[in-house]
């Protein structure tokens, strides 16, 4: 036997975890006779000799598909969850798997169990496994199940026992076998070629419901429990999971058997496995943690930037939380296929590769801003939701908005230069607000019954305005009192599940503030509130005006609120007034008002704190867009007041020609995020004008002419050594405009065609074309393209194995861009496979180049979605439906039309997608909200003064 011993210093900081645990949880889990101690080797080795009792026979089992038990539930009666009276403590799990020779694997588990009262069944979790024996171990009888029952549609397996169970402590074996798929749930393969061919690696992704694919078990998040794995493989092999190896022993036939640390006690779904060939790269935090980049073989150098921010933000989070980071080592998986941007499993963090490597020469800024963040969100997680997890799905966002807010905190420490908070405000904020206005939408505390159910709030909603909302509260307490509060909340609940209510008594006690009832009218109520800010017409008194201020129920469509009895929807709202402003914690509860203006300019939600929007009259409305024109409002609220702007104007309660004029006042814009903010509205404006075709020309020539050509002038095509990464992401996102607006000026073509020849036949990769440049450059090329060339070079070149996935993304994306519908639909099909094919896990990107490319390829994405349907569905049978979503999102949302939503709405009540019901109703509601915005559009974009207002853009 070889052993493998961590450093002495993690060994020691493990023990003391563990043994605090042995103190509290788990002590009490099962007998000592079951345990030996290694206490000198400086670790805990749980050895049980269960692993030497003879299997049981094969009890036969009998199916239920369709049955749907009354069951005993645990917590909430909405809850569908496994039965209370037996509750998992430990799992000793036994894999044996080769991927490289076998889709198979065969396993062995013992669960430690504790009865707690008495039954005469067990239920737990399976899904895709044959149970090829079962036996139960309590106290010194052996027994076996009178009945197996396997219930394919709840995916859960019966035990029924001849005697009643008596409370106690208990073991259940079983031994079964499985297979792994290619769908990217569970234990799933994935191929990749390297220098000596196609070579392939298993690796897991659990989250929500998929452990239950590669062992039985209680997969719930309440559930927590001990996990001690061991696998066997072949020697050339590498296996990694979630704590470090504590032995190895070498077996006949080439194999090994490599046998982890006991897990610390932990929900099912952050147990990870990866078996495969992985180079690494290691350092270490200043408190000796050990952390890895794993990649595929000749990658590592590429995970050198996300090696250095992980080791950089644990620490940081350390230092925030104040409670260490729990285990010895991190590891991070960059995978080649991998659902999911990243997931946070404890130990053994596994990314898709583009959100995890990058060439530091070449990567476009936003790539790697995308990095750090990704980085930073899964890292943030060892504490919240691994450390202190969720009680049941429905607390989802306590998770995931969480780490969303977490993840920018971490970044603007770690890169302050990167101004952070204003992106997260374009891009997180923002996406929430988009989201929340629908009627569609959901709570941020959604019930969910049966955990089937969560894949569909895995969304902006959970996310984005999770960590909007935990950003209010930062605002609100002040960074002290919220640090605090945090600080007692991980301590309090470590290694335990909770609820919102958990965290908001935390904060209310460390501030003496209430917030309880304030963070219920944010989580438990779908949708957000619009401030509307009115002066009053007696309000000239001594320099100051009186204001109403009144709120009402923000939706997307300007539709008025329902009258639900009596009842309106109601929140508590910060105020935030600015500048200056010393009423910082003012709460507005009522509906309205009152408010003492002093003279000059009034901003609420200052400095965009909070997840609502702020509606002026126009006398105060003038006031600020003056303000703005004197440089005195700053880059957030700027952004804010841009955003809010063209959501009024979807709505039709401000007018087009006001909301170009606010567009005209950003000449000049110096700040990266403002134009980023820009740019959304600028896309949208453009879309508009392109199924609105009498506006397209008038709008494109004043824009592009008048504000565009000008700004890409300031900041130049070709980058400069002392630049700043702003300097940089501000030319990508000016260059993306020109090649919406003006991607035939003859200059600009003629730049983009030499780019690309010189990047096409380039021999060094490192520096001929910036990275987030391309996608722009490839548009513009293909727009202006008079062969087939270059649309053949790129999807040539999309094959090589040497170019970073981001390359390949740009790449998949910008072929929509060609101006043949037979070259479309060719970029269409690579999302349904084949030799031709994107990875499964890439399948939205050449139906995102299409539908967005312009009107055409809207309808033809459509319409290539009704062709392709079984062939789509049949690609992603298995995997995680979120993908499909994303599909359906791309191919159906994009043309602005009543007709088309209605047909939308039709096609999928006579072909259903169990589990999308509330993405494709929010589809359907973005497609009509849009169509009642393009008629706007049209309409106004026709008189005297929108013709006079886009000349002005021009001088």
């Amino acid at each position: 036997m070889r052993v493998r011993v961590a450093e002495m210093a993690a060994k020691a900081r493990y023990q003391h975890m563990l043994q605090s645990q042995m103190g509290g949880h788990i002590a009490c889990a099962f007998e000592e006779k079951y345990l030996v101690r290694a206490e000198q080797l400086g670790k805990v080795l749980l050895l049980c000799f269960l692993f030497a009792w003879p299997p049981a026979t094969v009890v036969d089992e009998v199916e239920l598909d369709s049955l749907e038990p009354e069951l005993p539930v645990a917590g909430p009666s909405s809850h569908e969850t496994l039965p209370e009276e037996v509750v998992p403590l430990r799992y000793d799990l036994q894999l044996t798997l080769d991927p490289e020779r076998s889709t198979t694997f065969e396993g062995h588990v013992s669960i430690h169990l504790n009865i707690t009262r008495e039954t005469s069944s067990i239920m737990f979790n399976a899904r895709n496994l044959v149970l090829e024996s079962i036996v139960l171990f309590q106290a010194i009888e052996q027994l076996q199940p009178a009945e197996v029952l396997k219930d394919a549609g709840w995916e859960r397996v019966t035990l029924h026992f001849r005697e009643a169970l008596s409370p106690g402590n208990a073991v259940l074996q079983i031994s079964y076998a499985g297979e792994m798929g290619k769908d990217m749930a569970g234990l799933y393969t994935s191929r990749y070629k390297s220098r000596r061919g196609w070579k392939t690696l298993a690796l897991t992704q659990f989250e929500a419901i998929d452990a239950r694919r590669m062992l039985p078990c209680w997969d719930e998040p309440s559930r927590k429990a001990v996990f001690a794995l061991s696998v066997v493989v072949p020697a050339e092999l590498m296996a990694v999971s979630n704590m470090p190896a504590a032995s190895e022993t070498t077996l006949e036939r080439g194999k090994r058997r490599i046998t982890f640390l006991d897990t610390p006690r932990m929900s099912s779904y952050l147990l990870a496995l990866a078996v495969g060939r992985f180079d690494t790269i290691q350092a270490q935090t200043v408190n000796g943690t050990l952390i890895r980049v794993l990649t595929m073989p000749g990658q590592a150098a590429q995970g050198t930037f996300a090696l250095s921010v992980a080791a950089r933000a644990l620490s940081y989070y350390e230092e925030y939380f104040g409670v260490p980071f729990p285990l010895p080592k991190l590891d991070m998986l960059a995978a080649p296929d991998f659902a999911a941007g990243a997931m946070e499993n404890w130990g053994l963090v596994i990314y898709r590769e583009v959100d995890l490597l990058c060439n530091e020469t070449t990567v476009g800024v936003a790539r790697k801003v995308r990095i750090a963040t990704v980085v930073t969100h899964e890292l943030s997680h060892m504490w919240f939701g691994n450390l202190v997890t969720m009680e049941w799905w429905d607390q989802l966002w306590l998770n995931e908005g969480f780490a969303n807010w977490m993840q920018t905190q971490a970044v603007d420490v770690l890169f302050p230069e990167w101004h952070i908070w204003e992106q997260y405000v374009v891009e997180e904020q923002s996406r929430a607000l988009q989201l929340d206005a629908l009627r569609s939408s959901h709570p941020v505390e959604v019930p969910i019954r049966r955990a089937k159910e969560v894949d569909e709030v895995f969304d902006a909603i959970s996310y984005c305005k999770g960590g909007s909302v935990v950003r209010m509260v930062n605002g609100v307490l002040g960074k002290e009192l919220f640090r605090k509060g945090l600080g007692l909340y991980m301590r309090r609940f470590a290694y335990r599940n909770t609820d919102s209510t958990d965290l908001w008594s935390c904060w209310e006690e460390v501030s003496g503030m209430p917030l309880m009832a304030m963070m219920s009218s944010w989580t438990k109520q779908q949708g957000f509130p619009v401030l509307m800010v009115n002066e009053t017409k007696t309000s000239r008194t001594g320099g100051s005006s009186r204001l109403l201020l009144s709120q009402r129920w923000f939706l997307a469509d300007g539709s008025e609120e329902p009258e639900e009895g009596n009842h309106k929807k109601l929140w508590q709202i910060p105020l935030l007034p600015g500048p200056g402003g010393t009423d910082d914690h003012l709460i507005m509860e009522s509906p309205e008002m009152r408010w003492e203006k002093k003279d000059g300019f009034l901003k609420f939600n200052f400095g965009q704190v909070a997840p609502y929007r702020v509606l002026y009259d126009s006398s105060l409305y003038g006031s600020l867009s003056q303000a703005l024109r004197n440089g005195q409002v700053n880059a957030l609220d700027r952004i804010g007041l841009l955003l809010d702007a063209l959501a009024f104007a979807k709505q039709g309660k401000l007018p087009m020609a006001q909301l170009l004029g606010l567009v005209s006042a950003y000449k000049g814009e110096k700040s990266t995020h403002v134009w980023q903010a820009l740019s959304e509205v600028l896309s949208t404006l453009h879309r508009m004008a392109s199924f609105a075709e009498s506006s397209f020309s008038a709008l494109t020539d004043a824009v592009g002419n008048g504000m565009l050509r000008d700004a890409l002038q300031e900041v130049g095509i070709a980058a400069s050594a002392k630049e700043t990464d702003l300097t940089r992401h501000k030319r990508a996102l000016i260059l993306r405009l020109m090649a919406m607006y003006l991607p035939k000026d003859k200059a600009l073509a003629e730049e983009a065609k030499l780019r690309f020849e010189r990047w096409l036949n380039a021999q060094d990769l490192q520096d001929t074309l910036p990275d987030d440049l391309k996608t722009s450059i490839f548009k513009i090329v293909l727009t202006n393209a008079e062969t087939d060339a270059p649309y053949n070079a790129l999807r040539r070149y999309a094959r090589r194995t040497d170019i970073p996935q981001a390359v390949r993304l740009s790449i998949y994306t910008a072929l929509g861009s060609a101006k043949r519908k037979d070259l479309r639909m060719k970029t269409l099909d690579m999302a349904t496979g084949g030799r031709s094919g994107v990875r499964l896990q890439d399948i939205m990107y050449p139906v995102q180049g299409v539908s967005q490319a312009d009107p055409d390829g809207a309808q033809l994405a459509w319409r290539w979605f009704i062709q392709r349907r079984r062939s789509i569905m049949a690609r992603l049978k298995g995997a995680n439906v979120r993908l499909l979503g994303v599909v359906i999102q791309l191919a159906a949302g994009a043309v602005p039309d009543k007709a088309h939503a209605n047909a939308v709405e039709a096609f999928f009540q006579q072909h259903p997608v169990p589990g999308l019901e509330r993405s494709i109703a929010q589809v359907v509601e973005n497609v009509r909200t849009d169509a009642k915005f393009m008629m706007r559009f049209e309409d106004e974009m026709q008189g005297e003064e929108m013709k006079e207002l886009l000349k002005g853009f021009e001088l």
